[in-house]
């Protein structure tokens, strides 16, 4: 059987990392393409396929690598996503990516819309963490309750062993973090969808023998929120941090006005928080079927592990395996009939079908790190 080819774009961690577990599985092939030349050359040098620069512009390299592919992965917020999309469909490529931008997966939803009917081809932003993996989990939960049911869902992507003040780390995305924590959290109260203010409704949570801070943030639930207004009578999204993390960035963006340069807030943090791949990510789901009902707690705990002398990221281990699980199906598994897959709408019971989906089982050790 021939591979089904995969472009990657973006040779940052999650661009090497995806490609390299995509690469480990003989159904696939996966080249990585970056307009970032450092980036591209360290992923060469880490054994991974590239796609060399033809020196014009990225987005006719982009034309020429699309022709030669099956589906394309959006890794790097630097690439328009709406551009990507619009050339995945004109070449022929199914769509994903892992960006936490809500602005930019309504931007691809909208194209999406108005392209003609009758393709085959499948466009799925929101493919990691949140959205993508607890988005799934969160509708399965949704789909089994009543409409008088309260659901908080809790995520944290922590460093394991906290050194600062904050509490935190650069883990992840800085910019997908300052999004989350400036931008409005859709929700539903009632009944009715809302827009609540990030950093709100703060509570204690206690999970895995730790006590947690949880308050809203952006991004996360917006595709489920939108789909269950007036299904549900509450359903918010909540970030997991250390205690103390929210006062001081509350500190940052008010007291210091930080809020309103947003890019100071983005240079501070990148410079002055220590890199980490020594993670662990916590996933709760509070659920009160009805308002005088009890508690009902699912929770999921997912932690780096080193193999081999290499320290896997638990998020990076999470947010691969849900994007190739998600591609796995898309190419493989699933007749389509084409268009918008929003985050959740491919739940774990059916991505539990790819062998990409048995590395968010936390008793296996990561594997496919570049």
């Amino acid at each position: 059987m021939t591979a089904i080819p995969i472009l990657v774009i973006g040779a940052g961690r999650m661009g090497q990392r995806i490609s390299a577990m995509l690469g480990q599985d003989s159904r696939f092939t996966a080249v990585i393409a970056s307009p970032d030349g450092d980036a591209l050359a360290l992923a060469a040098r880490n054994g991974l396929a590239t796609a060399a620069p033809s020196g014009a512009g990225f987005r006719d390299d982009l034309s020429r690598f699309l022709t030669n592919s099956r589906a394309v992965i959006l890794t790097d917020a630097s690439t328009s996503p709406v551009e990507l999309a619009r050339l995945a469909y004109e070449n022929g490529n199914h769509y994903l990516d892992i960006l936490e931008n809500g602005t930019a997966s309504n931007a691809v939803a909208e194209l999406v819309r108005d392209l003609p009917q009758g393709h085959q081809l499948c466009f799925a932003s929101g493919c990691g963490l949140a959205p993508g993996h607890v988005t799934g989990l969160a509708a399965e939960v949704l789909a089994r309750v009543g409409p008088e049911a309260e659901v908080t869902v809790f995520v944290g992507v922590l460093p394991a062993h906290p050194t600062n003040r904050l509490g935190y780390a650069n883990i992840w995305s800085i910019d997908g973090l300052i999004d989350e924590y400036t931008n409005p959290c859709l929700a539903i109260k009632g009944g009715e969808l809302v827009a609540l203010p990030p950093l709100a409704e703060a509570e204690v949570v206690a999970l895995e023998g730790g006590t947690y801070e949880a308050f809203t943030t952006a991004g996360s639930l917006d595709a489920l929120a939108r789909q269950h207004t007036g299904r549900i009578g509450s359903l918010v999204f909540k970030t997991l941090r250390y205690p103390g993390h929210l006062d001081y960035m509350q500190f940052l963006l008010d007291d210091m006005g930080l809020a309103k340069r947003l890019y100071q807030l983005r240079s501070l943090l990148k410079t002055a928080l220590p890199h980490t791949e020594n993670d662990r990510v916590l996933i709760a789901l509070r659920v009160r079927p009805t308002p005088d009902a009890a508690e009902i707690w699912t929770k999921q705990f997912l932690h780096a592990a080193t193999v081999a002398g290499h320290c896997y990221s638990a998020i990076g281990t999470a947010t691969a395996a849900h994007v190739c699980a998600m591609t796995d199906l898309i190419c493989t598994r699933m007749p389509m009939d084409g268009g918008l897959i929003a985050p959740g709408a491919i739940g774990p019971a059916l991505l539990r079908a790819s062998p990409f989906f048995d590395l968010l089982d936390p008793a296996r050790p990561p594997v496919g790190a570049a």
